[in-house]
Parts: C-alpha cells; structure tokens; sequence
C-alpha cells in the first residue's frame, strides 16, 4: 500500500510544526535511550568469563553447575558472599553446609566480568553495609535522631529506595519503557481492531450495519474502568500468573474496550466512500470487496487513523497507570508507575518517589499530546 500525495503533504506539514516534531523527537530519543535498559540498570553483569568460558547473565539465568561447581544451584546474587565464595574456589557444598569438598580443593577460579553502570535493576535487592537504613532512603545524607546517615548515594541509588528497598531510579526507567512499549501496542491493535470493525459496517452496511451498531451500544454502555477493574481481579485470583503472564492479561483486558471509538469513525469514513465514483467504478471492473477496502478505500481513510493514534497511546497509558493505582494493575515487584504514585502518597516524606514518579508521568503526557496536537492540526483538514 503506496501513500497518498495529499497524505505526504501533510506529513512535511507535521514537521514544520516545530513544538509537536521536537516532540516526537524528545520521545523517541527518551525511547530508544530505555530500550537497553538491562545493560544499563541490572544487578547481573553483561558478560563473563569464568575458567575460560564465556557467559551471559543479563540473558539468561545460570546455577553454580553451569559455571562449574558441584551442583544445580541457581545464582541468587553475583554480588553475593556466595558467589565470591565459588569464585574464591569454593564448592557449592562448601557454601551450603561448610563441609569439605570431595576434592579438598580450594582453587580460585578465573573470574572477569563486565558491570552494567548502575548495579541495580526494578527488582533487585541487597543488604548493603554502608547503609544504617534499606528500605526509604533519601539520595542525599540526611539526619535522624541528632545521627547524619549517609545517603543512598554511596550504593549509586541516585533517587533513592523505595519502601521495599528497590532503587527508584531504575523501576522509573523500566517504568517508563513498559508504559511507553504498553501504550503503544495497544493503540496499535486497538486501532486494528477499530478499523476491522468499523471497516466492515460501514462498507457493507445494511443488516451488517445494524447488528455492529447495536451491539457495539449495548457493550459500550458499560462503565470501561468498572468493566476492567472487575475483569482484572476476576481474572487474578484463577491462578498464580507471572510478571509478564498478568501484563497480557491486562493487554488482552483493555482491547476489549479500547477499540469502539475508532471503530466509529473508520465506520463514517467507509459509509461515505462506499457510494463514491471510483469504489462503484472497482465494482463494475470485478475487484473483490477486500481489495476495494484494502486498496482503495484505506489508504484514503488515514486521517482518523493517525490522527488518533497519539491520543490512544496516551490514553492507555493512563488507563494501565490508573489501574495499578487503584490495586488492580501490575503486581510488584513489575515496574508500575502507578504503584510508584501509591508509596509516594503513603510517604509524603519520601520526596524522592513522589516528585520523579509524577515528572516522568507528565513529561510523558506533555510530549504525547504535543505530539497530538501536530499531528491533527496535519492531518484534520478542519485546522488550516
């Protein structure tokens, strides 16, 4: 499918818009700068070598036999007193019970690895000895009790713990990226699905029209956050599902909903083309009805779809943030930005969750609907 003239138009019309291209290009760069965030925040290195071979643990997950001890232990922790014990040259029998080894050997092993900057990940967690406090630490020294406590800093937590003792500096970056990659996989098949359906109604209309509108009332009468609220945590107590399991559950939830507005308008646009001069000329001409809508009618019928696209991906981010605020979202230790809102309300005091939580939210907000902005004063020929 080749894009319209009129539709590259307004493209270069976008970006002469210079608010809304900045825009786009300040969140596309935010991004791009997340995407590697496991190389960049993690509690595991990059890469090592040990005794010769080569290893990957931001990757994948490794026990002490695969790195060449006695048994299937899985690493816990590589900046653990256990684990410098094994690269000391103990065995794991060593470590779990102070026993002997088999072989009496005590030999250190070959160990070189490379770190991330940042040795801290949304949900690793560690006892650290510099630190009088884990969990609510403020980033800078602070006094308690006439005592000046170091800040959080010196473990190279730059914003902090939270009460959990997880480093809020990394669930904000990982935060960011899975709002930003939720968001936008769900406008994108929300708006598949609009199209679909919308698409369908209004090219065929009649009957067809009538069944799609009447039961696309009777499910939009529906309160949507009532709808999901009770689908999330009905759907919650069915089984102990993981981190990513529960996040598509929550995406297959909200594209129950999410898809009725711009089904509505991909419905207007095919009703008002179906009657036009060179849809009845592909008609008389032989073309099947799914290369007319495919070929012909779609790529005149781009407006609404890029025109809303911005605005859905915001809206669904807000929707996935609400939701993990009221409860009924990601469970910890997932990288919610709403769960992150909620200790920031429960500890005032605790600035430091709060304040870069609620910056992060609304830049995002603020690029996205520059973005939108742009994007329909391009696009909808009512702004001239």
């Amino acid at each position: 499918m080749s894009f319209s003239p009129e539709f590259l138009d307004k493209a270069r019309k976008f970006k002469k818009n210079r608010p809304a291209y900045n825009s786009l290009r300040i969140l596309t760069f935010l991004f791009l700068l997340t995407l590697p965030a496991e190389l960049l925040f993690n509690n595991k290195p990059i890469v090592m070598r040990v005794d010769g071979h080569w290893f990957f643990p931001v990757f994948r997950a490794y026990t002490y036999q695969d790195l060449g001890g006695e048994h299937a232990i899985p690493i816990v922790g590589y900046r653990s007193k256990m684990f410098a014990a094994f690269v000391a040259g103990n065995t794991s029998d060593v470590l779990l019970s102070g026993a002997p080894s088999e072989t009496g050997k005590c030999t250190p092993r070959k160990f070189w690895a490379l770190w991330p900057p940042i040795p801290h990940s949304y949900k690793s967690f560690y006892t650290s000895e510099k630190l009088t406090r884990q969990r609510l630490t403020s980033p800078f020294p602070e006094e308690e009790n006439g005592v000046l406590m170091p800040g959080a800093r010196v473990e190279r937590h730059f914003l902090g713990t939270d009460k959990y003792g997880k480093d809020v500096l990394a669930r904000l970056v990982y935060g960011f990226r899975l709002s930003l990659l939720f968001g936008l996989a769900l406008a994108i098949t929300s708006t598949v699905i609009g199209c679909l359906l919308g698409a369908i109604q209004g090219f065929f209309g009649g009957l067809v029209d009538l069944l799609g509108q009447r039961l696309t009332e009777i499910w939009g009468a529906i309160p949507r956050l009532l709808l999901l609220m009770i689908l999330s945590d009905f759907l919650s107590r069915q089984g102990d599902f993981s981190e990513w399991q529960h996040l598509l559950m929550l995406f297959v939830i909200m594209n129950l909903t999410s898809w009725m507005g711009m089904a509505a308008h991909m419905r207007a646009q095919f009703l008002a083309a179906r009657n036009l001069d060179y849809v009845k000329a592909a008609h008389s001409l032989g073309v099947s009805d799914l290369r007319i809508m495919l070929r012909h009618i779609l790529p005149n019928s781009l407006t609404p779809i890029v025109t809303f696209l911005p605005f859905s991906v915001s809206s669904s981010i807000l929707v996935l943030v609400g939701l993990d605020f009221l409860g009924f979202g990601l469970k910890y230790p997932a990288p919610s930005l709403g769960e992150m809102l909620v200790q920031g309300q429960e500890y005032l005091a605790a600035w430091w969750i709060m304040g870069p939580t609620f910056l992060v939210l609304t830049t995002m907000m603020i690029l996205l609907t520059f973005v939108g902005d742009g994007v329909r004063n391009a696009f909808d020929p009512r702004f001239k």
